[in-house]
């Protein structure tokens, strides 16, 4: 079986994503933690594996590999004898937009209600920013509540990494209080309760706190 070396911080969002992944498919995985409080994404060693200084890279057989939808793509095409969790091009096509068009406004609001007062407790969350960015979030779920309207999850009627994808920054906006965003599209939240209560997901989320 492949050695897989996970290096992240288990609070951060991309971190979590490939974690999911793993414990999904069952596979063995240690974790190297690269503490980001501290600005160990910095260290000269770990730019080794990520020049570009962010969490996760692995380290998967003799492979070395960051940017962390590109990790779940390779790991799941190379793991589809255990479990097809790489779809086909819906599912290609649905982590593109979770990339574009979920994360963007969603990791904003993350990062006001949450990631901000980590570096410096004296920090308020931006209002406008926080109001904006939720505008963008609703529209992007309209769109998501007439798709899963008729499919079980965002990528078709099996689960895949384009909803691992989604997780981690579903679990913070629920964390943070942007519970109704959800609830009130009832084909939306039928979907978050449908992959966040996955038993490896609840696992992995759990080690976050």
């Amino acid at each position: 079986m492949v050695n897989v070396e996970v290096y992240g911080d288990f609070k951060a969002t991309c971190t979590q994503r490939v974690l999911i992944l793993l414990e999904e498919l069952n596979l063995k995985y240690s974790v190297k933690k690269i503490d980001l409080m501290k600005g160990e994404q910095k260290d000269p060693e770990y730019l080794k594996l990520n020049p570009f200084g962010k969490v996760p890279a692995i380290e998967y057989g003799d492979r070395t590999l960051f940017e962390s939808r590109s990790i779940l793509r390779y790991i799941a095409k190379n793991n589809v004898d255990i479990e097809d969790l790489l779809g086909d091009t819906d599912t290609d096509l649905w982590l593109e937009v979770e990339s574009q068009h979920f994360n963007p406004p969603a990791s904003k609001i993350v990062y006001e209600k949450v990631f901000k007062k980590w570096f410096d407790e004296t920090q308020k969350p931006d209002e406008d920013v926080l109001l904006e960015s939720v505008k963008q979030l609703e529209k992007v779920l309209d769109i998501y509540e007439e798709r899963l309207g008729n499919h079980n999850y965002i990528s078709g009627d099996n689960y895949t990494i384009a909803d691992i994808s989604h997780i981690p920054y579903i679990n913070q906006l629920l964390r943070c209080g942007y519970k109704e965003v959800f609830k009130s599209r009832t084909n939306v939240y039928k979907w978050v309760k449908r992959i966040i209560k996955r038993e490896n997901v609840q696992y992995v989320l759990s080690e976050a706190k």
